[in-house]
Order: C-alpha cells, then sequence, then structure tokens
C-alpha cells in the first residue's frame, strides 16, 4: 500500500504552468510554419507568406518567453531548432517549389533540397557553442554570423512577395537564383544586424512609438509592397553590417 501511495505522488506531482507557455509558442510557430505547405498546394500564395511570417514572430517570441519566466531548458532548445528546420528550411523550400521553381523538375527539386540543407546547417551552427573570440565580440554588440533562420526563410520567399506585391509573377529562373543566394547567406560568415541589442533612449520613446504607428498605418494601407521594401532595405543593410562588424573588430584587437 505503502508503494502504491508513493507512485501516485510522483505521478500526480505537480507542474507549474509557465514552464510549458514558450513550448506552445514553439508549437504554434510549427503549426502555423506547416500552413505554408497547405496555401501552397491550393495556390493561395498570400496566405502561404502570412503563415511564414506567423510563423517567424511565434519564434521570436518562445525564447523571450523562456527567459523572462526563467524556464530556460535543453529541451525547449532542442525543440526550437527542430521547428526551425521545418518551418523555416524544409516548408518554404517546398512552397518555393510549387510556386515556380517545379518547372525545372529534377533541378528545380535539387535547388529546394540544397535550400533545406544549408537550414540545416546553419541551425546546427547555431547550436553548437562560440568558441571563436571575433564571434563572441561581435555577439555582444549584436550582429549575428550569417542570416538568421526566419530572414533566409522569407528571402528565398521574395518571388512570393513581389507576386503580391505587384501581381508580377517572377521567371522560374529568377527563383532559382534568389533561392541559392538566400541558401548561401544563411551558411555564410558574414555578419548581420539582429534586434536582441536594440535599444532606446528615454527622450525618443516618443518619437519611436509615433514612428512604429506611421509604419503600422503604411503597412496596413500597403501591405504587400510595404513588406516588400521592409525586405529589400534588409538586404541592404547586410553589407552595412558587415563593414560594421569589421571595423569593430579591429576597434577591438587595438585595444587588446
Amino acid at each position: 500500500m505503502k508503494l502504491r501511495k508513493k507512485n501516485k505522488r510522483r505521478i500526480f506531482t505537480k507542474f507549474p504552468i509557465t514552464k510549458i507557455v514558450p513550448n506552445l509558442a514553439t508549437l504554434s510557430a510549427f503549426f502555423t510554419g506547416l500552413l505554408q505547405v497547405r496555401f501552397a498546394m491550393h495556390q493561395q500564395w498570400e496566405y502561404a507568406l502570412l503563415a511564414v511570417i506567423g510563423a517567424a514572430i511565434f519564434d521570436a517570441m518562445d525564447g523571450r518567453l523562456a527567459r523572462m519566466l526563467n524556464v530556460c531548458s535543453h529541451f525547449g532548445a532542442e525543440l526550437d531548432s527542430l521547428s526551425d528546420l521545418v518551418v523555416f528550411g524544409v516548408c518554404p523550400a517546398l512552397v518555393l517549389y510549387m510556386f515556380s521553381l517545379h518547372e525545372f523538375d529534377r533541378a528545380g527539386w535539387v535547388v529546394c533540397a540544397f535550400f533545406a540543407i544549408c537550414m540545416a546547417l546553419r541551425l546546427a551552427r547555431f547550436n553548437v557553442p562560440v568558441t571563436d573570440s571575433s564571434s563572441i565580440i561581435l555577439a555582444k554588440y549584436g550582429f549575428s554570423v550569417g542570416v538568421p533562420a526566419p530572414a533566409g526563410a522569407i528571402l528565398n520567399l521574395i518571388p512570393l512577395a513581389m507576386y503580391n506585391a505587384f501581381n508580377i509573377k517572377p521567371s522560374a529562373w529568377i527563383c532559382l537564383i534568389i533561392s541559392i543566394i538566400s541558401s548561401m547567406l544563411c551558411i555564410s560568415r558574414i555578419q548581420t544586424f539582429t534586434i536582441k541589442k536594440l535599444h532606446i533612449k528615454k527622450e525618443d520613446y516618443t518619437t519611436f512609438l509615433l514612428g512604429i504607428l506611421v509604419c503600422a498605418s503604411i503597412i496596413y494601407v500597403y501591405t504587400w509592397r510595404a513588406f516588400f521594401v521592409i525586405v529589400l532595405l534588409y538586404i541592404c543593410s547586410i553589407p552595412v553590417s558587415y563593414s560594421k562588424a569589421k571595423k569593430i573588430l579591429k576597434l577591438e584587437q587595438k585595444d587588446e
């Protein structure tokens, strides 16, 4: 009888709900990301792109929720990586294949597989502890090595953004080149900006909020055209971030 009571206590132990919240955000990103394929199968390209954007938002939430609630775990980190591989690696590749690359038949499938493989390599590198001194220095300043997974997925789906914004379907060759470039950016050693270390001065807080409201209004009126411009601005920021990272490394080496 005593053994049974002990087993019951182990089975029905209390589990804080806060530990589930970050994983729920990760699974929400996973579910939303999978919708890309469903919408692509029905040629609903607008919703397919919305699905990857929604997945990126959920993906940005899970880590912050885990740190805020102090419930970081190895299980959550592994679940997040597996979700990212499917949502930002496999699904965007399939969507682009159904959108345009199927015209190349086997060659188009190889390009899609190449993107998914590059995303897997990028996520594997992200999970490995950073030991390189230059990477540690740049991480303090908010730089990411290579294009992050959500950004890589969105770059791969630029043809869909162009189609939704201007009702112009890019040729299969353009889609193929964009997919290869976005694949290489994911595994590259190019330093890119992230918003993790972005800080706003107190005196600029009101101006920043007004700017966000103006941007939100423009996005509401010109949704896909504004989104396309944002993606182009991000692409233009890549060489700027690379040159700035080089300058920071030179300054740090001089101080040493």
